[in-house]
This record gives structure tokens, sequence and C-alpha cells, in this order.
């Protein structure tokens, strides 16, 4: 028994591993620090489509313990609609980056938005914390440059969640995050296409991908920095 773990004791001595980079720098974490948004938020109703713009400050306000002993940032996002509008808080959130995760945590929900070390095709449940299963996230292009709005960034992650895509429903959602920069680029969407396509009933006209009624987001980072 003695010399079973001395051998051990030898193995983990005498041979290294190259640590995988874990890719914690995708969504950088510091009080202090703000994003700003520009967003395109689009309504569809009966195949016609309301845009309205505006933009979203996300800045980190403080870091405290949460209830599980983990380290955790608040974060409060404000809104307005002009870059001339005074600044107006929207809501709040909380980041919790651990060495395997970083966890968000808003409207009462704890998402996964993250999981280490980052891999080209790894996926995750991101509703771990409320046990659904019926979602999966993935990541692609590690490492792939991305242009959001008028800037490229050279090395990225993108995330995507299994959606849904029929003659009847669809739904996706993508986010971008650049090393050393955080998220730069957000998009979802819900569309509900036409399901009672007889007009002489009042349905809705007979058209592949009618919307009858859905939302989509989009969100691009046009300024960072330290207030």
């Amino acid at each position: 028994m003695i010399v079973a773990v001395a051998g051990v004791a030898y193995a983990c001595d005498t041979e290294t591993e190259e640590a995988m980079p874990l890719g914690t720098d995708y969504y950088p974490i510091a009080v202090g620090t703000y994003r700003i948004f520009d967003v395109e938020d689009v309504v569809w109703e009966e195949n016609q489509s309301i845009s309205t713009r505006f933009q979203f400050r996300e800045r980190v306000e403080d870091i405290f313990t949460d209830a599980a002993g983990l380290r955790s940032y608040r974060v409060i996002r404000s809104k307005r609609v002009l870059a001339t509008d005074t600044w107006r808080d929207d809501s709040v959130y909380v980041l919790t980056p651990t060495s395997q995760t970083l966890q968000l945590t808003g409207q009462n929900r704890r998402t996964v938005e993250l999981v280490f070390p980052v891999r080209e095709g790894r996926r995750w449940n991101p509703y771990a914390f409320a046990d659904v299963d019926t979602l999966s996230r993935r990541y692609l292009n590690v490492g792939k440059a991305f242009t959001a709005g008028d800037k490229t960034y050279n090395e990225t992650v993108t995330t995507i969640d299994d959606g849904e895509d029929d003659a009847y429903y669809f739904s996706s959602r993508q986010q971008v995050f650049a090393k050393g920069e955080g998220p730069v680029f957000r998009e979802r969407k819900r569309y509900f296409y036409c399901q009672n396509p007889n007009p002489d009933q009042g349905g809705c006209p007979i058209a592949a991908g009618y919307i009858q009624s859905g939302r989509e987001r989009r969100e691009v980072l046009v300024e960072s920095g330290k207030l």
C-alpha cells in the first residue's frame, strides 16, 4: 500500500501536462466598468413588423458574496432612446464567475451563460439550475473573427441555443463574446407562423413563412470602458 502511494506521488511530480486555456477572458468583469449596446426591437403582427431602436447600458455596480458563498457582481442595466437622453435604470442582474461556469441571475432565474474551458462544439444545459432539459447551448467559431456593427473583433466565440424550426414555430438565440471585451452581439428571434390558413374563416392568408406574431431583438456593442 505504501509503495503504491509513493508511485502515484512520483508520477505526479515527474509528469507535466500543458494547461488548457479556460476562456474566462471572453467575459471579463470588473467593478466600475460598463458596456453600451445599440438595440433594435422588432414586433411582428400579421406578417407586418414595427421596429424601435434604443440603447442599453450595463454597468458593474459592486461585488458581494452570494448565498452560496460565491463572489458575485451586481450589474445595473439602464435604458435611453437617444444618445442625448438621460440614462434610466431598467433592471438588475447578477454575474457569478467560477472556474467552471459563468452564471447569470435575473428575473428570479439563474442561467449558465458560459462553461469553461471553452471548446468548439461543447454543449451544456443553460437552465441546469431550473432542472430544464429541453434546451441545449453549444459553442461555435471558437477563436474566429466576428464583425458587430462597424467593428471587427479578431478572436471571439459564439454560443447558439438549440431552438425550434418547423411549419408553426421558430425560435433561435445567438450570442458572441470577444476575448478581452465580453459580449459584443446578441440576437433572439421567436415567430409563430400562420396556423389557421383559411381566410374565409378569419384566418391568415396561405403563405409560406407568414409570421402571425413574433418578436426579435438585436444588441450590438458600441462602447465600453470604466466610469
